[in-house]
């Protein structure tokens, strides 16, 4: 088979060329239920059904609120060897000129040069197709978080977004933990669950601004932790099976196996919480600039999720805007800090 042969200005003609395909395969599917969204997948490339049904949340209850349809397929070259596949021809190549191109069809999409990846997604008729050069071969962190940036564009344009942040919960209301890697933001959401808060998730949340109201919904089921910060809280990972570490050397697990807190399916946000390791004698909140807090919210919302950087900076704008932001100088006692966060969500912090 002929390479497609693109450029700036027939990047598009390559998405539709590849979405028409996946229309005319017939593979095994799954469907989930999540937050706003009834997600079909369609996959024969080996293990990504069962890598789905391990990642992301799929709850019957969810389906109560009205949920637009998304479907999207994952193909890979060896199984489908006459798959559309791509030639870059235009003098200059960069991942803005692929977007540019998508772009001029109304289309979505990223490329992973490095593995030879193709993402398109048709906001008008809400469907995508990941295209892999074979089976598995996609980025390590694939497999905490499959099909991150289809459901990232099908939130985007119902108005919702994917945030990077952690959630903890008392009776619906709640609060966002965010921060960068090291801040404490995981251990801070497993101290919670520890001792009985819910939560949302601990790394990525559907979030959505409704009548005023900032609200954080589930979309993956598993928490990251790693050898050491799990000690602490008293977690034995082999007693609990949660098998190797990841990539990055950390536990990936459903937090509900925990047996504690339970896994909310929406949480009114009262608050955005900044953790800080001070190994305190009692944890302590002080308030926090709005500015900072947008500060925090925006680079890795921006840098990892692509497309629709107007959009994401007015939601986080918003977000930054309607909820208070708190330091929390974190104390080593795990049921304390959780206390610490309960009393701020009901209202008993001076």
């Amino acid at each position: 088979m002929q390479p497609f042969l693109i450029d700036t200005g027939t990047t598009q003609d390559f998405a539709r060329a590849l979405l028409t395909y996946a229309e005319g395969v017939s593979a095994p599917r799954a469907a989930f239920s999540l937050p706003g969204l009834s997600l079909t997948l369609a996959s024969d490339s080996a293990g990504y059904l069962e890598l789905c049904r391990r990642a992301l949340v799929d709850d019957p209850l969810l389906a109560r609120t009205g949920q637009k349809a998304l479907e999207v397929s994952v193909l890979d070259h060896l199984t489908h060897p006459d798959m559309p596949y791509s030639k870059w021809v235009g003098e200059m190549f960069g991942l803005s000129l692929v977007e540019e191109g998508l772009a001029r069809g109304g289309f979505e999409g990223f490329f992973d040069v490095d593995r030879q990846l193709w993402q398109v997604y048709d906001p008008l008729r809400a469907k995508g197709i990941e295209a892999l050069a074979q089976a598995g071969q996609f980025a390590p962190w694939v497999a905490s978080f499959p099909l991150r940036n289809f459901l990232h564009w099908a939130y985007q344009s119902m108005g919702w977004r994917i945030v990077h942040a952690g959630t903890l919960a008392v009776g619906g209301k709640g609060v966002m933990l965010i921060g960068a890697g090291g801040a404490g933001k995981s251990g801070t959401s497993l101290s919670g669950i520890r001792a009985g808060l819910d939560s949302a998730g601990d790394d990525y949340v559907a979030m959505n601004l409704d009548d005023g109201a900032v609200r954080a919904a589930p979309v993956m089921k598993l928490m990251k932790q790693d050898g050491k910060g799990l000690a602490r809280l008293g977690v034995d990972p082999v007693a609990l099976g949660l098998g190797d570490p990841n990539w990055q050397n950390k536990y990936e697990f459903d937090f509900e196996q925990l047996g504690r807190g339970r896994r909310a399916t929406a949480i009114e946000l009262k608050a955005i919480v900044l953790p800080r390791i001070a190994h305190a004698p009692r944890s302590v909140l002080k308030r926090a600039p709005s500015q900072v807090a947008m500060m925090n919210l925006a680079p890795s919302n921006l840098q990892q999720l692509p497309g629709g950087w107007r959009e994401a900076m007015r939601f986080t704008g918003r977000v930054a805007r309607e909820l208070p932001a708190y330091y929390l100088d974190l104390s080593d006692d795990g049921p304390e800090i959780a206390g610490a966060i309960a009393d701020l969500i009901e209202g008993r912090t001076g």
